[in-house]
């Protein structure tokens, strides 16, 4: 598992799993203070953010270990109009975040099956968003 840490955790955009868009914050904030339809504003990233988790979902089929195939059945996209998310595990599936990110006391090694995806997807994502940006400023003319 490349940069997954010990037990693959990430904690931060900076660590070596997540990604960050610099001028975001800023292009958001700009976004915001246009005067005009709100609710267009609002969802701009929305589509950008769900293609993005889809991407990698379809990618974190690959890595995720098959028993059932409960576990990969459950992992959805859960974008929000600020981040791609994506969800794994379900009431059914308690197992997701143990398998993911490991259990030692229970000697249960990490898969970190979704980021495995993100890092062989990571150049397509950030090329995903530059563009997304680059549209939005000049639509907006920022």
């Amino acid at each position: 598992m490349a940069n997954t840490g010990t037990f693959g955790y990430r904690s931060t955009p900076d660590a070596p799993g997540g990604v960050k868009i610099e001028g975001l914050s800023k292009l958001q904030r700009d976004l915001r203070a246009l005067e005009g339809d709100l609710d267009l504003v609002k969802g701009e990233f929305l589509d950008t953010n769900k293609k993005v988790a889809e991407i990698v979902i379809g990618d974190t089929k690959k890595f995720v270990p098959v028993l059932s195939g409960a576990l990969a059945q459950s992992i959805r996209n859960a974008s929000t109009k600020k981040s791609a998310k994506i969800r794994a595990g379900t009431a059914a599936v308690p197992y997701a975040g143990p398998i993911h990110f490991g259990w030692p006391s229970r000697r249960i090694r990490p898969n970190a099956f979704i980021y495995e995806a993100v890092d062989g997807r990571r150049a397509e994502v950030e090329n995903i968003y530059a563009e997304r940006v680059t549209q939005i400023r000049n639509k907006y003319d920022l």
